[in-house]
């Protein structure tokens, strides 16, 4: 966010960062890239991102619960792709909720598939927009490329996954995704 005080390198080096976002987005939706997939701890990867986005939780008042199915194995995946898959949908939920709230996670295995679930306690979506919410370029907001959600299903795809989403009774969204899991797990 600009502010009126703010220095012209200041201003040139938020304003750089933002289009470098624009075009990281851009490319990432257009160009997506195979997964180089291998066994991966799902568990690992939102360590990972809550790691990342700690300062930004801590500020706003944001915090994450996780529950974790106790026999959960690993996932096919190309850990890269995963944490940027849950990075945007991380981000989504933060901005859902710009004062502050849960965002509730649960990993837990379903057959041969893992499902990780996302709830946020932000205002939601209307009903009617909740299946344009994959398409390129469509948002709600009134900054970003709306191509956040485009590249996370992207991802999902092509590792043979599912992903969709919910309105909750209350308020807010729940993510679900389901992910493959390694055969045979050797824990």
């Amino acid at each position: 966010k600009l502010e009126p005080n703010n220095t012209i390198p200041e201003i040139i080096v938020e304003e750089s960062t933002r289009l470098n976002n624009i075009i990281t987005d851009f490319l990432n939706f257009a160009r997506p890239r195979s997964p180089r997939l291998t066994a991966c701890r799902v568990e690992e990867v939102l360590e990972k991102n809550i790691n990342f986005l700690a300062p930004q939780m801590d500020s706003k008042g944001h915090h994450v619960r996780i529950s974790l199915d106790p026999n959960i194995g690993d996932v096919m995946a190309d850990s890269d792709m995963l944490y940027q898959a849950f990075l945007n949908i991380f981000i989504n939920a933060l901005q859902a909720m710009p004062e502050g709230g849960e965002i509730s996670i649960l990993v837990q295995p379903h057959e041969e598939v893992m499902q990780i679930s996302f709830t946020d306690q932000g205002k939601g979506i209307p009903e009617d927009l909740l299946e344009k919410i994959w398409d390129p370029y469509f948002t709600t907001k009134e900054k970003g490329t709306g191509l956040g959600l485009g590249i996370v299903k992207n991802i999902i795809d092509a590792h043979g996954g599912k992903i969709w989403a919910e309105r909750n009774e209350d308020t807010g969204l729940t993510f679900y995704f389901c992910l493959p899991v390694v055969e045979e797990q050797s824990r």
